[in-house]
């Protein structure tokens, strides 16, 4: 009787039609594995290699720039900045490029909608409510931005005191090295090892 026998009571029973074959387990062969340094780079730096080239066929064709005048060097103002801006400048691509413009805009909808739905639940009146959500929105993506941007610098800061803290224990040690006079070897690899970044 199987699972769902169906009524046959005979004690033989047909075989399955189909009997599946276990075959032996193969190992696959493991990928190489890549470290980050073997890797190509994920983003070219066109514009470092281009300024290197650039400065260096400059300084193989050039003797010795002229400096400039008092007159020749003026100060940047802002009409000079106004009139470097291009409507290219102003891409949906650029701006998607740009750290905390997605919290921004995520936090000036979310004020957005908040903001009109409880102006017009409360007052009954489209135009205000319009009016506040696009305040909302406004107010929203400053917030955000401000909020992303403290985060951002904290980070920033909070990777710095790293830095001088490993900085600070290395110093340490290798003057701890150097007043047990160990030998010059283990000094010069400890210092090796620690100027290489």
């Amino acid at each position: 009787m199987g699972w769902f026998g169906g009524g046959s009571s005979n004690s033989q029973q047909a075989p399955p039609a189909k009997v599946s074959i276990v075959s032996e387990y193969k190992e696959e062969p493991k990928p190489h594995q890549q470290y980050l340094e073997d890797l190509p780079p994920k983003f070219a730096d066109d514009d470092d290699d281009n300024l290197l080239q650039s400065s260096q066929s400059q300084s193989q064709t050039q003797v010795q720039p002229q400096p400039l005048s008092p007159s020749q060097q003026r100060q940047a103002t802002l009409s000079d900045a106004a009139k470097m801006i291009k409507l290219s400048d102003f891409t949906f691509d650029r701006f998607v490029q740009m750290p905390c413009f997605r919290e921004a805009m995520i936090t000036g909808f979310q004020a957005m909608g908040v903001l009109g739905v409880i102006t017009f639940l409360v007052h009954r009146n489209f135009k205000k409510s319009m009016n506040w959500s696009v305040g909302g929105f406004f107010l929203g993506n400053l917030v955000g931005w401000e909020q992303c941007r403290s985060l951002r610098r904290r980070s920033f800061e909070m990777v710095e005191k790293a830095k001088r803290e490993k900085e600070e224990r290395h110093r340490k040690k290798l003057e701890e090295l150097r007043e047990s006079q160990l030998d010059m070897d283990d000094v010069k690899r400890f210092e090796e090892f620690n100027n290489r970044r």
